[in-house]
């Protein structure tokens, strides 16, 4: 028999189902670890079940899903960074996350997971950040959230010290990390591919990674125009980074950019075309100074069919992990930026 627990007497249960009901006095069961029934709390008063959880006066929401965020070095290095240092911090923060070792991931990586958790993320992508993966998936595991995971590589000199791969290694690394891990935990992690953004790989790097992803069923997520125009530091380029990413077959449905903030009207219809995704950060954005309101795209984004989520990037340059401040911001600050 499956162990079956009841949360009653909820104020509202917003279920985001295919009919969006919110439904108003309600309770749920769930049976070992599914969602079987949503109902009045009067429809379930009889119901029998093996722990009763009272949520008078409480809201229920799906988990929500944190669509960028580097978990395993950023709380040890959270608030000690100024916020007018631009990009200048960088460089210290991968050299000092190169030093950690496997407990100190750990630890560093629990903490972030505890504050998703009190406030209500349950799912959430690490865009290749962590040193130490064997030793994160034990906070995974007790953690109980979902998690995609994976290593950022490139094979290009960076100014950020991040380590540089050659290019064979990197798509080594990345295809065995894809294999160990994907699927593990039941399920509840998923691997993908994670250049760390175009700048900085190869284009034999890029069409690589996108070939072991398309192989293996799975996702690639980059860095993508973080704060600045997406031409702008790419003399090479006659073309937007996003259409060399078009250009080089790269984008597709199982591909994620995050922040997107300096792309063009002209990349939007690009990255609409291509069914690729886009996760925004408004909490890291707007603390970094990035002119979001005035360069994001994200009206325009959500108006030519791009699934468009939210991420809150790293703590060190957040400061905040909340999922539903960043809902805020998104729902706000391009009504003031437009005076709409």
């Amino acid at each position: 028999m499956p162990q079956v627990t009841k949360i009653e007497n909820a104020a509202f249960i917003i279920t985001v189902d295919a009919d969006r009901r919110i439904v108003k006095n309600g309770s749920l069961l769930i049976e070992d670890d599914r969602i079987t029934q949503v109902a009045k709390s009067d429809d379930l008063r009889d119901t029998p079940s093996d722990q009763i959880i009272d949520a008078t006066d409480m809201v229920i929401t799906p988990g929500f899903l944190n669509g960028h965020m580097h978990i395993s070095y950023a709380h040890a290095t959270r608030g000690i960074f100024p916020d007018d240092l631009g990009a200048a911090y960088f460089p210290y923060l991968f050299s000092l996350q190169s030093i950690m070792t496997p407990e100190e991931e750990y630890y560093t990586s629990l903490l972030a997971l505890t504050e998703l958790l009190k406030y209500g993320t349950t799912t959430l992508v690490d865009p290749g950040s962590t040193k130490h993966l064997d030793a994160c998936i034990e906070a995974y595991r007790e953690s109980g959230c979902r998690i995609i995971v994976g290593q950022q590589v490139t094979d290009k000199p960076n100014p950020w010290n991040l380590p540089v791969y050659t290019t064979d290694e990197a798509l080594k690394l990345t295809a065995d990390t894809i294999g160990r891990w994907d699927g593990e935990l039941s399920g509840r992690v998923s691997a993908w591919a994670m250049p760390f953004a175009r700048e900085f790989c190869s284009d034999e790097l890029l069409t690589g990674l996108k070939r072991i992803v398309d192989e293996h069923s799975t996702g690639l997520t980059i860095h993508h125009s973080q704060t600045v125009p997406a031409t702008e530091g790419s003399p090479e380029l006659n073309v937007s980074s996003t259409q060399k990413l078009a250009d080089l077959g790269v984008l597709g449905p199982n591909v994620t950019l995050a922040h997107a903030l300096g792309i063009s009207v002209a990349d939007v219809e690009i990255i609409a075309a291509s069914g690729a995704r886009v996760i925004m950060c408004p909490t890291a954005a707007i603390k970094g100074g990035s002119g979001m309101t005035r360069t994001g795209m994200l009206p325009e984004l959500l108006e030519q069919g791009v699934c468009v989520g939210l991420g809150t990037d790293a703590g060190n340059n957040s400061n905040l992990v909340e999922t539903m401040r960043s809902m805020y911001l998104a729902a706000v600050l391009y009504k003031d930026g437009r005076e709409d």
